[in-house]
């Protein structure tokens, strides 16, 4: 009975371990993941994961109007091994994965002259694709970052001229070229200021990244407003706004400007980051992570984003982390459960036998 209320215990202390782990405050473990001098290549930018690879956008000072230069894409396998490159004319500065067809679209010139390429994961191909007379194609304004979800295909348009400028626009032609668009968000609108709860109005004049969060609000930066605007119900009839200026850790406005906002979907994964100016890749391993946590790189650091204070508490600084993505860690296989199951059902019976043996009456 001793030994019995020993593994009792014994049980007891490691679900109590188990449990305070889980309550523990987020661990970080930083590696390099890859380096662009091993592609020839420089200025990691976007960071996308998709079809089980890690996707990078090599800008390699290409210019963002299309003018002169070329990108790199690289397709990585989770453990860092280049599977293939394309080089892709222009200034690739948002990439994403259509999740319906596994394609990667490479939105190319965020200054002028946009236009998107896609590549085949399965083939390697690529499709050139241009815009329609929807997109107003003046000094300065492009494309710069994209959003799938719910079948719709979401854009931030860059530099608005005037507040009736869009700064957000939805594919409405399907990938077809040219393709059209129809904008969803100008740059002046009004909200809730999500870190005081007061009405009021933001001006985005430099729209940048674009997200969603795991409730399928997008999530838009504004760079040099330090500004990140919350779209819900976008492109219908309840669209609805909000907005959140952002602070440093004292709570002064940030010095740095903001870029990729990142909604982790499990308290454990791996961020992976572009910093840009360092020409380097680092992978983050991230447990225990709060559930509706943000995260966010502005200027040389990357850190957690207070939703409600507006507060980035920086967990890495680097030379200009800039494109981000979360990865979850991968779910244990079946064979792994099974084995583990084997295992705990085996040394249970072992552990009674012991009990067992050890109260049997003594024989003469």
């Amino acid at each position: 009975m001793i030994r019995f209320r020993f593994l009792l215990a014994c049980c007891f202390s490691l679900t109590f371990l188990f449990v305070s782990s889980v309550l523990a405050d987020p661990t970080y473990t930083v590696h390099v993941f890859a380096t662009g001098a091993a592609v020839s290549s420089t200025a990691p930018d976007s960071v996308t994961y998709g079809d089980g690879s890690l996707w990078i956008a090599y800008q390699n000072g290409a210019d963002s109007t299309g003018a002169s230069g070329s990108s790199t894409v690289v397709r990585y396998s989770p453990s860092g091994a280049v599977l293939n490159t394309w080089t892709i004319k222009g200034n690739v500065d948002g990439l994403n994965i259509d999740p319906t067809s596994g394609l990667v679209w490479a939105l190319q010139n965020n200054d002028g002259n946009s236009a998107l390429t896609t590549i085949n994961p399965l083939t390697n191909a690529t499709t050139a694709y241009t815009y329609g007379n929807t997109y107003t194609n003046v000094a300065n304004r492009g494309f710069d970052d994209l959003v799938f979800t719910h079948g719709n295909v979401f854009i931030s348009e860059t530099n608005p001229a005037s507040g009736t400028d869009a700064i957000v626009v939805k594919l409405t032609s399907g990938l077809n070229s040219p393709l059209q668009i129809s904008p969803i968000l100008n740059s002046t609108f009004t909200g809730t200021n999500l870190a005081t709860g007061m009405p009021g109005s933001a001006t985005i004049t430099d729209s940048d990244s674009l997200k969603l969060t795991t409730t399928g609000v997008l999530a838009l930066t504004g760079e040099a407003d330090k500004t990140i605007a919350f779209i819900t119900n976008p492109g219908t009839a309840s669209q609805s706004e909000t907005f959140l200026s952002l602070l440093a850790s004292g709570g002064a406005p940030i010095t740095g400007n903001p870029d990729d906002t990142i909604f982790p979907n499990a308290a454990d994964g791996y961020f992976y980051i572009a910093d840009t100016g360092g020409n380097t890749v680092y992978r983050i391993a991230a447990t225990g992570l709060a559930p509706g946590s943000v995260y966010i790189d502005v200027g040389t650091e990357f850190g957690i984003l207070d939703t409600s204070t507006g507060i980035v508490t920086p967990i890495f600084t680097g030379v200009s982390p800039h494109g981000a993505t979360f990865v979850p860690f991968p779910e244990p296989s079946t064979v792994t459960l099974t084995l583990a199951g084997i295992l705990l059902f085996a040394a249970f019976f072992a552990a009674k036998r012991r009990m067992n043996s050890c109260s049997s009456p003594l024989q003469g």
